[in-house]
């Protein structure tokens, strides 16, 4: 054996699982893009009603079915709050309209969603990828042992 195969053959080992360890890392990023896309600060429910009276609210979504409402103040700050009384959505929803948010706001009764977004299906799709290639890689990884 010649001294530059055995160097390539030495390599070769080691590149396996770094591209395992690399292919590990992008399902995870991609699976964190994809699941945690929640960028709202927490707030309670009277912080969220104090900026709504004092018209501080830029938009607001109220949803319903998650008890939650979520604000863009006029600073550009986002705040969620959520609520567990089921009469409370009416309340803020009639808070909202007396101060009219100059964005407006959005009442959600229902957040069944059956179809994905452009962003949601590329990811899908990345991971599919991913998940292909890491199998593939695997198995020829096996096949070389």
């Amino acid at each position: 054996m010649t001294e530059a195969s055995a160097s390539r053959s030495r390599k070769r080992p080691l590149r396996k699982p770094v591209l395992l360890v690399l292919a590990v890392v992008i399902v995870l990023l991609a699976a964190l893009a994809l699941f945690n896309r929640d960028d709202y600060e927490q707030a309670d429910l009277p912080f969220i009603t104090r900026q709504i009276q004092e018209h501080k609210v830029w938009s607001a979504t109220v949803r319903d079915q998650e008890q939650r409402i979520e604000i863009t103040t006029i600073d550009g700050k986002r705040f969620q709050a959520e609520w567990e009384k089921p009469d409370k959505a009416r309340e803020l929803t009639d808070a909202l309209r007396k101060a009219e948010p100059k964005s407006g706001y959005t009442i959600e009764v229902s957040t069944t969603r059956l179809l994905l977004g452009p962003f949601e299906i590329f990811v899908g799709a990345v991971l599919v990828a991913v998940l292909v290639a890491v199998s593939r890689r695997l198995r020829r990884f096996q096949k070389d042992r």
